[in-house]
C-alpha cells in the first residue's frame, strides 16, 4: 500500500487511498477489453536486457512531426545500421495479443521513393560498447510518429540523442539537399550565371559575398571572423531576383532552405528553420518577398510579429554560424529600417532595376539565340520596349515564336520574323498599359473607400 494521493479540488483537498494492485488490475482490465496485452512488449525487452524487473529499465519519448518524419526516419535507419548491431526488428502492436509484421510507408526522397518502417520495434546493441537499446516507432496521426527509447537505468539516453543528432548533421538526408519551409524536398531550377541578366558589378558582388564566402567559410572561422551573412535583393517583379537566387544555389554545395512568404503562418516557424539550417550548415536560407512574410501586408502598418521573429533570428551573428540568408523584396520601402540598414542582418544590398537600352538589346539577342529567326533589327525595338523587365522581354520572344508557329502551321523549320516580334511587343505594351490603369484605379478606389 503506497502513500495516499492528495488532490486539490474546488471543494477543498480530498485524499484517495493508493492501492497499487487495484490500479494495476483496473489498467489490465481496460487493456484486455481493448484486445491488448501490455505484458507482451514488456516481457520482450526485459528478456533482451536480461532484467528481473521492468523497474530496472527506463524510457524516453520523442515526437516526430509529419513534415519531418521522412527525414528523421531516413536518418535513423542509416544511423542504426552504422552504429548498432540490429538484433531483431518486430512489429509489436498494443491493439493485439501478439506481435505483428513491421508496417512500412513509401516516402519520397531526392533520389526517388523508398519504403521505410513507421511501426516497428528495433532491438539494438551499440557496436562500440555493447550497450543495448530498444526503439519503438509508432504512427500516431497520419505520419506523426511517437518514438519510445527504452534503456537500462545505468545508461544515459542523452548520449543516444546526441549521437543521432551528430550523425544527422554530418550524413543526414537533409545535408546538401534543397527543401521548402515544410522540409519537403524540392528541385532548384537548373540555371547558371549565363542564364541571369546581371551587370559585372552585381555578379562580382555575389561571387565575393556569397559563393566564395561559403566555399572558404572554414578560413573565416579560423580567423575568428563571422561565418554568417545576409543579402537583400530589391527591385520590381520580373527583374531577375528569383532567377539569381537559383543561380547562386547552383554554384556551391550547400543545404538549401527555400521559403515563400506565405509558407510561414505561425510564430516560431522561422526560429525552427534557422535551428535546422545551423545543424546542417553550410546552409543558404532563401526568403521570397520578405515584405509580406507570413501573409501580412506591410503597407497597412501595425506590428509584424513574424517579421520581428525574423529580425531576432538574424541579430545573433555567432548563433547563425554557417548560414547565409538571401531575401528578396519588390518593395524595400515597406521594410523596417532596422532590417534594411543594420549590418549583421543584411550586410549588403543589390538593387535590380529596369534594364537600359544596352541591356535590353543584350537580353533580346540572348533569348532570340534559342530560336530560329530571320535577320532581326533589335535596335528598332528598343524604344517601345523601354520600361520592360527581363521577364517581359523573354515573354515577348516566346509569344513571337508561338505566333510564327501558328502562321506556318507548326512547321519544324519555322523562324521568328521582325513582324512576329513587333506584334508580340505591341501585345505586351497594351497588356501593361491595362494593368497599370487597373492598378491606378484600384489604388484610387482604396483611397476613396479606405
Amino acid at each position: 500500500m503506497g502513500e495516499p494521493i492528495k488532490l486539490q479540488t474546488p471543494m477543498g483537498e480530498i485524499t484517495i487511498p493508493y492501492d497499487e494492485d487495484k490500479i494495476l488490475n483496473f489498467y489490465r482490465k481496460m487493456v484486455k477489453a481493448n484486445e491488448g496485452d501490455p505484458d507482451l512488449f514488456e516481457e520482450s525487452y526485459m528478456e533482451f536486457f536480461d532484467l528481473k524487473s521492468a523497474d530496472d529499465a527506463n524510457s524516453d519519448w520523442v515526437f516526430w512531426e509529419s513534415t519531418r518524419t521522412p527525414i528523421y526516419i531516413y536518418d535513423f535507419m542509416g544511423w542504426i545500421y552504422s552504429d548498432f548491431e540490429v538484433k531483431k526488428i518486430v512489429g509489436f502492436s498494443m491493439s493485439k495479443t501478439k506481435s505483428t509484421g513491421v508496417q512500412y510507408h513509401q516516402f519520397t526522397y531526392p533520389h526517388g521513393k523508398e519504403n521505410k518502417p513507421i511501426r516497428a520495434s528495433f532491438f539494438l546493441e551499440r557496436k562500440t560498447d555493447g550497450v543495448k537499446f530498444v526503439v519503438d516507432i509508432t504512427p500516431v496521426d497520419g505520419l506523426h510518429c511517437e518514438v519510445q527509447i527504452i534503456h537500462e537505468h545505468t545508461v544515459s539516453v542523452k548520449e543516444f540523442h546526441d549521437s543521432f543528432a551528430k550523425y544527422s548533421e554530418k550524413n543526414g538526408i537533409l545535408k546538401n539537399n534543397s527543401v521548402n519551409a515544410n522540409l519537403e524536398f524540392i528541385k532548384v531550377e537548373d540555371v547558371g550565371w549565363d542564364d541571369v541578366v546581371l551587370t559585372n558589378e552585381q555578379r562580382d558582388a555575389f561571387e565575393k559575398n556569397i559563393v566564395n564566402f561559403i566555399k572558404h567559410m572554414d578560413y573565416f572561422a579560423e580567423k575568428g571572423l563571422p561565418t554568417s551573412r545576409g543579402c537583400l535583393l530589391t527591385g520590381p517583379p520580373g527583374t531577375g531576383k528569383t532567377l539569381t537566387c537559383s543561380a547562386i544555389m547552383n554554384q556551391i554545395e550547400s543545404t538549401i532552405i527555400y521559403i515563400k512568404s506565405d509558407d510561414i503562418h505561425d510564430r516560431g516557424q522561422i526560429a525552427e528553420l534557422y535551428d535546422q539550417a545551423r545543424s546542417v550548415a553550410p546552409t543558404i536560407m532563401v526568403i521570397e518577398d520578405i515584405d509580406t512574410l507570413g501573409g501580412i501586408d506591410r503597407t497597412r502598418g501595425g506590428d509584424h510579429p513574424i517579421l520581428g521573429e525574423f529580425l531576432n533570428c538574424l541579430a545573433g551573428v555567432e548563433s547563425n554560424s554557417g548560414v547565409v540568408t538571401i531575401a528578396t523584396t519588390n518593395y524595400p520601402e515597406h521594410l523596417d529600417k532596422a532590417l534594411v540598414d543594420r549590418p549583421g542582418r543584411f550586410d549588403f544590398r543589390i538593387d535590380f532595376g529596369l534594364p537600359d537600352d544596352k541591356l535590353r538589346k543584350w537580353i533580346l539577342k540572348k533569348y532570340l539565340s534559342t530560336f530560329d529567326h530571320q535577320d532581326i533589327d533589335v535596335k528598332a525595338l528598343l524604344k517601345d520596349t523601354k520600361g520592360m523587365t527581363g521577364a517581359h522581354l523573354k515573354e515577348m520572344v516566346m509569344m513571337a515564336y508561338m505566333d510564327a508557329l501558328s502562321q506556318s502551321n507548326y512547321k519544324k523549320n519555322t523562324k521568328i520574323t521582325q513582324d512576329n516580334l513587333v506584334k508580340s511587343m505591341k501585345a505586351i505594351v497594351e497588356s501593361r498599359a491595362k494593368y497599370n490603369h487597373y492598378k491606378k484605379e484600384d489604388s484610387h478606389s482604396s483611397i476613396l473607400h479606405g
